[in-house]
């Protein structure tokens, strides 16, 4: 992923007028499943693929973080990386 991909994210991300907050917050959530549903991948495999990026967690740790509201960029993006993302499309 590219600063420019990321810019284009936060871009897009300000144009949802009217859209309810919590599903703004339930949007890297949703992306980091799709990706795993997309890419035949359980949560332990993400979690073993994320000791690259230095996260050191179970599988109840990731899930605890999934539940809790507004993890941070740098997870997500690390989770993305690890997936071997390159492009995240957000449809307005």
């Amino acid at each position: 992923m590219t600063i420019n991909s990321i810019i284009d994210i936060l871009l897009k991300l300000n144009r949802f007028k009217g859209v309810i907050l919590e599903n703004i917050d339930n949007l890297p959530k949703n992306i980091i499943k799709a990706e795993l549903h997309r890419k035949g991948l359980k949560v332990k495999d993400l979690v073993e693929l994320l000791k690259n990026y230095g996260e050191n967690l179970t599988e109840q740790s990731f899930n605890n973080k999934m539940t809790r509201k507004g993890f941070s960029a740098v997870f997500f993006l690390k989770c993305m990386f690890a997936l071997g993302v390159k492009d995240i499309k957000i449809k307005d």
